[in-house]
């Protein structure tokens, strides 16, 4: 009892002492609980609690607390700033107790949406709110949709509605009377100055490096703090590698990486602004075959039987690979579409952290479009999306396809929802237009871009057996979609002319427990030469989305011009393969003898050993060192061509050949 009436006192006195700033306090000890609530929900839920030891978890639990104590602090910061320099009647009274009133109702509110979308985007991506978040607010129209159609937004709404007004009303009679206390100015100064000061000493001493506690990559993120993530991924969203990366003199790297792209008949052209411009021989004859790009999203290796998966999700890509080349040992540059497109068309690393498509250098970027516009292609780009989603419009009619059609210009889908008209309908209107430019008597490029297996899981109904809104009913669709665009087109004349690559855009989804999720990154190419006999095949060379615009050029024979940073995967011996990846601020390249290096900010490196079978990293003492040299020239060159507009071939001329018919074909 005496104890009772003991803390009753404290705080007491403590209340009189804050005066008016109790209500900043109360509520930053409302958000630190609720932050900490959702660590130990994400723990649970997310990670394996068995593999971590309690000075793990200890620590994840501090390392997190001095992220959302910052948090908290920016969140209350400009309550503090005005509760410390308002004359006492401004906060009890008239405009300014409004504001007062208002930054409550809309701070309760948005706590639990803060919560919610949390937990749905750790759901999806098994991290804190990064760039990907970020980078979605600049979409409203597909992300409001997408939301709405994947979830029961309705019923969430009212909940973050009834929780933010119940916090609300429960607290507005205790703020208004803690707000008639007075405190002296220099105590109320002194509580801004000290509010700054933590501010300052946590900013200084905690960041996304003190969340690396763990060889688990997912409990590493429960250690975050999603608005801290998401605010420093805005921040760093187009850091400049030579300011956060490991970096070679520009001299080696400029020679270590014309060592690892020199091939037979290469010649490198001296005194090019580009280090890497270079003229390639392949080892067959030019043949002016038409190219077919199919790029199928979220099209991971996990769900492809001929790749052995077993749940039979993908039996019409299966029975095509008794056609072609199954590529077996390929990964994406990186978990988003944007990547893929510049990896495939424009075979350049992938930059952290936001793919060129959306940066403001790329108005001139040799891509495969303008590789076969000088050899006298059309170029089509289709997409079943919007065009001004990731920039893809401005930037595939800026830098060589001379067609370019998205969701506007189907007339009477089948179906849409959030990202796009359907994979059929896509693909019933690619076989018209390449009749039509097939009609045209020259030979085309075009690069096929679906929207269907992507959240929320919608399509066409009675196309598959059994289906529900799932990924796995979304993956059955989109393969039944391709089964379909393939038995059409072999009705058609340019069937036979036509070199067909079929691959994933990137996985489904980030998912696991390893620092750099490289199972997630795995994905399938298949490659139809339609003219040709049709044989099985496998190619085990691992490679990556760089290196598919080599490969078909190499394929198509000839000499060409390349600033392109992949190489002919079937031209080189499959001890040679490598692969580059970008996961959030990582970047790696991973080698055919199972080495693995990986860059992070701070000029950090790591290298690893992977395991051939399970994928599984074993983390090194210290990476190889020629392959972190290699790496890191992949990367520095990447971003010193691109930023200092470098990434198209001198003397040759491409501007004119995009700007060319950008309207469908009819």
């Amino acid at each position: 009892m005496k104890m009772g009436t003991a803390l009753s006192n404290v705080t007491a006195s403590a209340r009189q002492w804050l005066g008016r700033h109790t209500v900043v306090v109360e509520v930053l000890l409302i958000l630190l609980t609720a932050f900490t609530l959702l660590r130990l929900g994400l723990l649970i839920c997310f990670v394996d609690l068995k593999r971590l030891t309690v000075g793990e978890l200890a620590w994840i639990m501090f390392a997190g607390f001095r992220l959302d104590a910052l948090a908290a602090l920016c969140w209350v910061l400009p309550q503090v700033v005005y509760l410390s320099i308002a004359k006492p009647q401004a906060v009890v009274s008239g405009h300014g107790r409004v504001c007062l009133e208002a930054g409550w109702l809309v701070g309760f509110v948005a706590l639990p949406l803060l919560l919610i979308a949390e937990v749905l985007f750790f759901h999806e991506f098994q991290c804190r709110l990064n760039y990907v978040a970020f980078e979605y607010l600049v979409y409203p129209t597909e992300v409001c949709c997408n939301i709405w159609q994947s979830y029961p937004t309705a019923q969430l709404l009212v909940l973050i509605a009834a929780v933010g007004g119940t916090l609300y009303v429960g607290f507005r009679a205790r703020f208004a009377t803690q707000l008639r206390v007075c405190t002296p100015w220099r105590r109320r100064l002194g509580l801004l100055a000290l509010t700054l000061a933590l501010i300052g000493a946590l900013s200084s001493t905690s960041g996304l490096s003190s969340i690396a506690i763990t060889q688990n990559r997912t409990a590493n993120e429960c250690a975050g703090n999603g608005l801290y993530s998401f605010a420093y991924h805005a921040w760093t969203c187009r850091v400049d590698f030579e300011d956060w990366y490991p970096t070679l003199t520009p001299e080696r790297a400029n020679s270590d990486l014309r060592a690892q792209l020199a091939m037979p008949g290469t010649e490198f052209h001296k005194g090019a602004a580009n280090p890497i411009d270079r003229t390639v021989l392949a080892d067959r004859p030019r043949d002016d075959t038409n190219v077919v790009i199919i790029l199928e999203e979220s099209f991971g290796a996990e769900f492809v039987g001929a790749l052995g998966d077993q749940r039979g999700l993908t039996p019409q890509f299966d029975a095509l690979c008794s056609r072609g080349v199954l590529f077996d040992n390929f990964y994406a540059t990186g978990n988003r579409t944007a990547r893929a497109l510049e990896a495939v068309l424009t075979s350049l690393p992938p930059i952290p952290t936001e793919s060129i498509l959306k940066r403001d250098h790329s108005n001139h970027v040799f891509t495969l479009a303008n590789a076969l516009a000088g050899r006298g292609y059309e170029r089509l780009f289709m997409t079943g999306g919007r065009g001004v989603f990731d920039g893809v419009r401005s930037f595939m009619t800026t830098n060589g396809f001379n067609h370019f059609i998205e969701q506007r210009d189907y007339r009477d889908p089948v179906f849409t929802n959030a990202w796009g008209v359907s994979d059929e309908d896509l693909f019933n209107r690619a076989v018209e237009e390449l009749d039509a430019l097939d009609s045209r008597q020259k030979p085309f490029l075009a690069v096929l871009l679906t929207v269907s297996n992507h959240r929320p899981y919608t399509f066409p109904t009675g196309r598959v057996d059994g289906a529900s809104q799932s990924r796995e009913s979304a993956v059955r669709y989109a393969d039944w979609a391709l089964g379909e665009f393939f038995r059409n087109a072999q009705q058609h004349g340019f069937y036979r002319n036509t070199l067909f690559v079929v691959m994933g855009d990137h996985g489904a989804r980030v998912y696991g427990s390893q620092l750099f999720p490289l199972n997630s990154y795995r994905i399938p190419v298949l490659m139809i030469h339609a003219g040709r006999p049709p044989a099985t095949e496998r190619c085990h060379t691992l490679g990556c989305s760089l290196d598919i615009a080599p490969t078909v050029m190499g394929q198509l024979g000839g000499s060409y011009r390349s600033v392109f940073f992949g190489r002919d995967v079937q031209s080189i011996p499959p001890g040679k393969g490598r692969a580059l990846m970008q996961h959030n601020h990582d970047v790696a390249l991973m080698r055919a003898n199972n080495q693995m290096v990986v860059l992070g900010t701070g000029r950090t490196s790591t290298g690893f050993v992977v395991d051939p079978t399970t994928t599984t990293l074993t983390r090194q003492p210290w990476p190889h060192q020629q392959d972190l040299v290699d790496v890191i020239a992949y990367f520095q060159v990447a971003n010193r061509v691109y930023y200092d507009e470098c990434c198209y071939p001198v003397g040759i001329e491409g501007r004119d050949a995009s700007t060319q018919d950008r309207q469908p074909i009819q």
